[in-house]
C-alpha cells in the first residue's frame, strides 16, 4: 500500500467524519471540538499498518482489539468492580464487527430460604430486558404512521386519543420530543389492577413549570402508545410485530417470552434498594422473562398488553437486525431515521445546559455530566438506554452500530437513600463497592453507578468501530469479518 493512496483515504476519510459530525442543527453540537481525536485515531492505524506491512485485516483488528484495552476493561466491569454479572458488547460496521462477551446471565438462584449458587454463563443468544430501550418501537410506530399519512405531529393528542383530557395543548410531537414535562396524579404503578393504571395514566397533565431542564419521562411514550393503538385501530404489540419485528425477521423479540426461550433469558431477579433506614429491599417476583418496571408490570405486560415505554424483551442480533435497517432505510425512508435527532429540547442558562433529546431518544450533550451520545459520532447519531442494563447506539450517517446487554439488576442493589451512602464499602484492590447494613450486617454488591461506567466501554467500543471502518476503507477488497471474545 503506497503512502499516497493511505495519506488520500485518510484525509477523504477524515473530512467525510468532520462533515458528519457537523450535521446537525444543534449549534452547540457543532461547537464540539473533535478534529484532533479523529486524528489520533486514525494515524495510529495508519502506523500499525506501516509497522506490519505484510499482515491481513484480522492481525490488524486484533492489534487494535489489544492496543485499547478493552478486553481489560470489560474484565474488571464484571469480574473485579461486579457491577453487572454480565456484558454482552457488539459494535462495528455491517461488515466488521466484534462481539464480547463475558460473565454470568444468572448467578444464584433463591430457594428454601437462601441463595443458591447455579451460574449460567451468558450467550450470544440471551435474551434481554430491554426496559427503556422498547421507546425505539414506540417511536418508530409514530413515525411509520406519519410516513403513512395516518398522523399529523403537530396535532394535540386529544385529536387520536380524546380520552387524555388534559392534554389538549399537548402535541403528538411535544411528547416524542419530550418537549414538555408531564405526570399523572398518582403513580402507575400503585394501581391495584390493570384498569386503575389506564385510570391514572389518562390524569397525565403538563408539570407547572416554566424551566424545564429535564423533560424525560415514561409518560409519554405510554400515551403515544395508545395513539398508536387508536389510528392504527391495533393492539401497539400487533403493529409493531407486522410494522417491524416481522419484516426485519426479528424472530428473538417479543412483550411475552415464550416458555421454549426463558432459558435464554438474562435473570434479573434479586434487585435491591435501600430505604432511609438501611432497609435492604429486595425483590423475588421478577422472574426470567418478566420487566423489571413495575408500571410494565401495572399497565398489562404480563398479559400482553404493550406499555410503549418498557416491557420488550431482545437479543443482540435482532437489535442490531433493527439498528442495520434503520441505516439502510429498510424499515423506514433514511430522511425519517434523521429526523429521530432533530430536537426540541435543550438550552443554556444561568444554571447550566438543559437536556437535549430526539425521538425518544438520547443525543450528544454539551454538558460532560449528562447521558450523552458519543461526541465522535455524527450529529445524526442516537442512542436508547435501557435501565436494566441494555443500549442501543444508531450512527446512520457514519452507519456504525453498538448494542450492549447485561443483567445489572441480577443479585444488585440499584438504589441507596443518600441517608445510608456512608455504609457503601469500596474494595481499594478491585473497586467493588458493596453496602453494609447497619440494621442486620448483611451485604450486597451495588451496580448503582453502572451507567456512567458503561459509558467508559461504549467510547472505547466506538473507537474501535471507527477504526476498524478505516481499515475497510484502505482494505477494500478484504473479507467481512465477524468476531466473537469470549472472556471466561
Amino acid at each position: 500500500m503506497t503512502n499516497l493512496k493511505v495519506y488520500y483515504t485518510y484525509q477523504k476519510f477524515l473530512n467525510e467524519l468532520l462533515k458528519n459530525q457537523y450535521n446537525t442543527n444543534i449549534s452547540a453540537f457543532q461547537d464540539i471540538d473533535v478534529e484532533d481525536r479523529y486524528k489520533r485515531l486514525l494515524k495510529s492505524v495508519i502506523k500499525l499498518i506501516k509497522d506490519n506491512p505484510q499482515a491481513s485485516i484480522s492481525t490488524l483488528r486484533f492489534q487494535l482489539f489489544k492496543d485499547s484495552g478493552i478486553k481489560e476493561l470489560v474484565d474488571n466491569f464484571v469480574k473485579e468492580t461486579k457491577i453487572t454479572p454480565s456484558i454482552v458488547l457488539d459494535y462495528g460496521t455491517d461488515r466488521n464487527r466484534e462481539t464480547i462477551l463475558c460473565g454470568l446471565k444468572q448467578e444464584y438462584i433463591y430457594k428454601d430460604g437462601r441463595y443458591n449458587y447455579e451460574p449460567l454463563p451468558i450467550e450470544q443468544d440471551t435474551i434481554f430486558d430491554l426496559a427503556s430501550t422498547s421507546k425505539l418501537f414506540t417511536a418508530l410506530s409514530i413515525l411509520k404512521l406519519e410516513e403513512k399519512g395516518l398522523i399529523d405531529l403537530f396535532e394535540p393528542i386529544t385529536k387520536y386519543a380524546p380520552e387524555f383530557t388534559n392534554l389538549t395543548d399537548v402535541t403528538v410531537f411535544d411528547l416524542l420530543k419530550f418537549r414538555v414535562a408531564i405526570i399523572t396524579d398518582k403513580r402507575v404503578d400503585s394501581a391495584k389492577n390493570k384498569e386503575e393504571a389506564e385510570a391514572i395514566l389518562r390524569t397525565v397533565h403538563r408539570k407547572d413549570s416554566d424551566n424545564i431542564k429535564n423533560a424525560y419521562t415514561d409518560m409519554g411514550a405510554m400515551v403515544l402508545r395508545e395513539v398508536v393503538e387508536k389510528v392504527s385501530k391495533m393492539q401497539f404489540s400487533d403493529f409493531v410485530y407486522e410494522e417491524i419485528l416481522k419484516p426485519l425477521k426479528m424472530e428473538d423479540t417479543y412483550l411475552r417470552v415464550p416458555k421454549e426461550k426463558i432459558n435464554r433469558v438474562a435473570n434479573e431477579n434479586y434487585s435491591s434498594r435501600v430505604d432511609k433506614d438501611g432497609n435492604i429491599i429486595t425483590r423475588y417476583d421478577n422472574y426470567p422473562g418478566t420487566p423489571h418496571d413495575p408500571k410494565a408490570i401495572a399497565i398489562g405486560a404480563l398479559d400482553g398488553v404493550a406499555p410503549g415505554h418498557a416491557g420488550y424483551f431482545s437479543t443482540r442480533g435482532d437489535m442490531l437486525k433493527l439498528g442495520h435497517a434503520l441505516i439502510d432505510g429498510t424499515i423506514l425512508p433514511l430522511q425519517s431515521v434523521l429526523s429521530m435527532s432533530d430536537t426540541a429540547t435543550g438550552f443554556k442558562d444561568e444554571n447550566g445546559w438543559a437536556r437535549f433529546y430526539g425521538s425518544l431518544v438520547y443525543l450528544k450533550q454539551p454538558d460532560p455530566n449528562n447521558l450523552s451520545v458519543y461526541p465522535l459520532l455524527s450529529g445524526k447519531a442516537f442512542m436508547s438506554p435501557g435501565f436494566a442494563g441494555t443500549t442501543l447506539v444508531v450512527d446512520p450517517l457514519n452507519k456504525l452500530t453498538l448494542f450492549i446487554g447485561a443483567n445489572r439488576l441480577h443479585n444488585r442493589i440499584y438504589e441507596i437513600h443518600p441517608n445510608q451512602l456512608k455504609y457503601v464499602i469500596k474494595n481499594p484492590i478491585t473497586h467493588k463497592k458493596t453496602y453494609r447494613s447497619p440494621i442486620t450486617g448483611a451485604e450486597k454488591i451495588v451496580c448503582s453507578e453502572y451507567t456512567g461506567n458503561k459509558e467508559i466501554m461504549v467510547t472505547k467500543a466506538l473507537d474501535l468501530a471507527l477504526q476498524l471502518q478505516f481499515l475497510e476503507k484502505l482494505m477494500p477488497k478484504e473479507k467481512e469479518l465477524i468476531l466473537v471474545r469470549e472472556l471466561n
